[in-house]
């Protein structure tokens, strides 16, 4: 009787983790960018640097984003607009500039929150 009740226990203690982690995949994110356009990385427009999905490599595109920039957007995304991003706490004025300066560069879509991407080191190494 006393394995039955661990038993149940424990599948309900399984069944409340799992579905606790399912739930909370869905995430905030996306509930806030509903404005924003979807993310499709099939017809993505590799011409703009999405604020919201890219990847650090991603950054190298202009130049004095890559590394420290272009982490620190990451790490504080998502964004509604490109004022958030100048908003970073941190953030020095030739960083802002520099935002500012290649704004026609970035585009902000709705955060691909599928697989739990990593974008900063996502295995995309340089040999």
């Amino acid at each position: 009787m006393k394995a039955l009740i661990r038993f149940s226990v424990l599948l309900v203690a399984i069944a409340s983790i799992w579905t606790t982690g399912f739930l909370g995949s869905f995430g905030s994110n996306s509930a806030f960018a509903e404005e924003l356009p979807a993310t499709n990385f099939y017809t993505q427009d590799l011409s703009k640097i999405d604020l919201n999905n890219a990847n650090i490599n991603t950054f190298r595109q202009v130049r004095g984003m890559y590394p420290t920039l272009g982490r620190i957007i990451i790490e504080n995304s998502p964004y509604k607009s490109l004022d958030e991003v100048l908003a970073i706490n941190g953030l020095n004025e030739s960083q802002k500039e520099l935002i500012k300066a290649n704004a026609d560069k970035f585009t902000l879509k709705k955060p691909d929150e599928s697989m739990g991407r990593e974008r900063i080191n996502n295995a995309n190494y340089r040999l």
